[in-house]
């Protein structure tokens, strides 16, 4: 559930807050802020001269007031990470951060709000509703770099993954530490980018295409996160030793467990930026594949990493989903 304490309280500030929050780096799409040793965080914090941030579809709704824009001060402490799982997607409940008219009931003709789901007894059986017209990964492509290393680096064994690495994969996953994912793809021989599509076309995905840097700014459509997602729990990903490792690593600490976390999901990844970009997450909910996402829509709250996200709408549509999952 989302937790709230008194370190982690809500204040309206005024707009050049989180405009100053778009001016932060990051290693994809969200976590920059901790000091893991190793390399630096390459060009991300140039994503915004290289890949603008396309205007989203105002049909939907209105875009958020300067004075409804809201961060979390002080900047919650970190906590340890939750024990691994061996994966399963938990139970499916209603979230109790969205109530009465703050419900959606419908994303019918939405253009800037989706869910996507499908049954992991038929994971083919795909379900979208809603849409969205720009799908970066952000830091959901942590979990495909590090599905790349236990690739290339360690043959698919966990077992075979150096302590150091293990802290690496840990902190990437649970933290979204930017500085993290980065070490880790060093490791990767040759070009990250194909080592990442290799992963994609043994699962099927024929049409996600990764760079060799900034893996946040590739484009990993809400469909194709729902097929990763099956393939993980059916473990072909990789390995079914690698696809078991990677589902009890996608635990995101307390401060990160807003959306599918509200509703039952134990096994998730979510990725953010700024207030007008996507806000998005996939994971294991119950039996079924999900993956949920916002493109700006709603007050957006600035994270553990400084980078913000749309905590709200994210609620809001993982309690969509709960409903539709029944």
């Amino acid at each position: 559930m989302l937790r709230r304490s008194g370190t982690y309280g809500l204040r309206v500030t005024r707009f050049r807050t989180l405009a100053a929050v778009s001016t932060l780096g990051v290693l994809a799409g969200c976590g920059t802020a901790t000091s893991t040793t190793g390399p630096s965080p390459d060009a991300e914090s140039t994503v915004r001269a290289t890949v603008p941030l396309q205007a989203p579809s105002r049909t939907a709704e209105p875009a958020p007031k300067a004075q409804d824009l809201v961060v979390a001060v002080p900047r919650p402490a970190e906590t340890a990470a939750p024990a691994p799982q061996s994966g399963g997607g938990g139970t499916v409940t209603r979230s109790d951060e969205v109530t009465g008219s703050n419900a959606l009931t419908s994303l019918r003709g939405d253009t800037r709000n989706a869910i996507v789901y499908a049954p992991l007894s038929n994971p083919s059986a795909v379900t979208t509703e809603g849409s969205v017209s720009t799908w970066r990964a952000w830091s959901t492509s942590k979990v495909l770099v590090i599905a790349a290393y236990l690739d290339t680096v360690v043959d698919g064994d966990p077992s075979k993954i150096p302590s150091t690495e293990r802290g690496w994969i840990s902190a990437a996953l649970t933290r979204s530490d930017g500085n993290a994912v980065v070490n880790i793809r060093s490791k990767i021989p040759g070009s990250p980018g194909a080592a990442i599509n290799r992963v994609l076309r043994d699962i099927g995905d024929s049409t996600t295409s990764a760079p060799d840097r900034s893996q946040g700014t590739m484009w990993w459509s809400p469909r194709e996160q729902v097929r990763f997602m099956a393939a993980l729990a059916g473990g072909r990903v990789v390995s079914k030793a690698a696809s078991s490792y990677l589902l009890g690593q996608m635990n995101p600490i307390p401060q990160h467990e807003w959306g599918l976390g509200t509703i039952g999901a134990r096994t998730f990844k979510g990725g953010w930026l700024t207030s007008s970009s996507e806000t998005r997450q996939m994971g294991i909910v119950g039996g079924y594949a999900v993956a949920i996402i916002t493109v700006g829509v709603g007050p957006a709250v600035v994270q553990t990493d400084g980078d913000a996200a749309h905590v709200q709408q994210m609620n809001r549509l993982a309690d969509l989903l709960a409903r539709r999952l029944g």
